[in-house]
């Protein structure tokens, strides 16, 4: 049963993110709650413990790619509120099946649109600017450009669902 409340959570996110380019909080509240409950009446306090700590992982884990603005607060809190509902093992399996599944979309994408060089180059002056001057910087392209046309961009929680349906759904 569990699953299946995960799942469905997932689900709308996916559909949310790709109908209005966010994941709503209230949403994000509710996954939360959901799973919060669930662990409470399988196994107590220890169970809302173990949920808060699985909870923790994708937010450590994440907040740097958050920061660069390379990963939306939604998709880090969208990883978050699945935590609630998974171990701690399950929870970074989990998450980096995820970040392969986006490592493979994005793949896609770069070669569908045809501007994998370009990108790749852009990411190399990245690394090297960042290496070069000793600080995090935000990873942008040009801004007005990426708004009109999404380029590099990828809606993160289809490979979270993807994700998680191809570990928990046994496919793993």
């Amino acid at each position: 049963m569990c699953i299946i409340i995960l799942f469905v959570v997932l689900a709308v996110a996916v559909v949310m993110d790709l109908l209005f380019d966010k994941i709503y909080n209230e949403w994000i509240l509710i996954a939360i709650a959901a799973g919060l409950s669930y662990a409470a009446w399988q196994n107590g306090g220890y169970g809302v413990l173990s949920a808060a700590i699985s909870m923790s992982v994708p937010v450590m884990l994440l907040y740097p790619l958050f920061r660069i603005g390379t990963l939306g607060a939604g998709d880090v809190k969208l990883l978050a509120a699945a935590g609630c509902f998974l171990t701690v093992r399950e929870t970074v399996i989990c998450l980096g099946m995820s970040l392969f599944c986006g490592a493979v979309l994005s793949l896609i994408k770069m070669l569908a649109e045809r501007n994998f060089i370009q990108r790749m180059k852009y990411l190399l002056a990245y690394i090297y600017d960042v290496f070069r001057s000793g600080e995090w910087k935000f990873y942008r392209q040009d801004a007005e450009d990426r708004k009109k046309r999404r380029e590099g961009e990828i809606h993160f929680s289809l490979p979270v669902l993807i994700g998680m349906v191809i570990y928990k759904g046994g496919f793993y």
